[in-house]
């Protein structure tokens, strides 16, 4: 007895990415042979017909394979085809029906050159490290100026004898 689907053989043997982040899609590519990702357990493989699975993952290269699925000697091999990159700035990574592989993250670079988001993403991390500390001088500063204003409501308060409350309690 045959059984037939309604699904063309390729796809079968090929799974969709996707890729999304709160501003763009950054991805969204059929025919895609492998997917290897990091989460916190180390790193992680997917072929296709994977189990359904999620998963959080941590600053990490995403690395996907597309092509007709050969090696250079003309062999079936799911992880043979040409090599793709994506930084991605955590996430979460869902898998579904051995088909699809979704994920969702702050921020993703695509790049066909290793080397280039290499250099890309250590220059975004540079800026980024550099903002929060600049965010959080601020945030010190502007709890220090807060602190200060309070101790002297505070004590101007207890000179003036009217640290009581400043609006009568309505009882109802």
């Amino acid at each position: 007895m045959t059984t037939t689907t309604s699904e063309p053989d390729s796809s079968r043997r090929s799974l969709r990415l996707t890729i999304v982040t709160p501003l763009q899609v950054v991805l969204d590519l059929d025919g895609v042979r492998h997917v290897r990702a990091e989460d916190a357990t180390g790193s992680f493989g997917i072929l296709p017909g994977h189990a359904d699975f999620l998963t959080v993952l941590t600053v990490t290269v995403l690395m996907y394979r597309t092509g007709d699925g050969l090696d250079p000697d003309g062999r079936a091999g799911a992880v043979a085809g040409d090599e793709h990159f994506v930084g991605l700035r955590g996430g979460t990574l869902f898998v579904t029906h051995g088909r699809h592989v979704q994920v969702f993250a702050r921020e993703a670079i695509p790049s066909d050159d290793l080397q280039a988001l290499s250099v890309e993403v250590k220059q975004r991390l540079t800026v980024a490290a550099t903002q929060e500390a600049e965010a959080h001088k601020r945030f010190a500063r502007l709890e220090g100026a807060m602190l200060s204003h309070l101790t002297d409501f505070l004590r101007h308060e207890q000179r003036s004898g009217t640290g009581g409350p400043r609006r009568p309690v309505i009882e109802p």
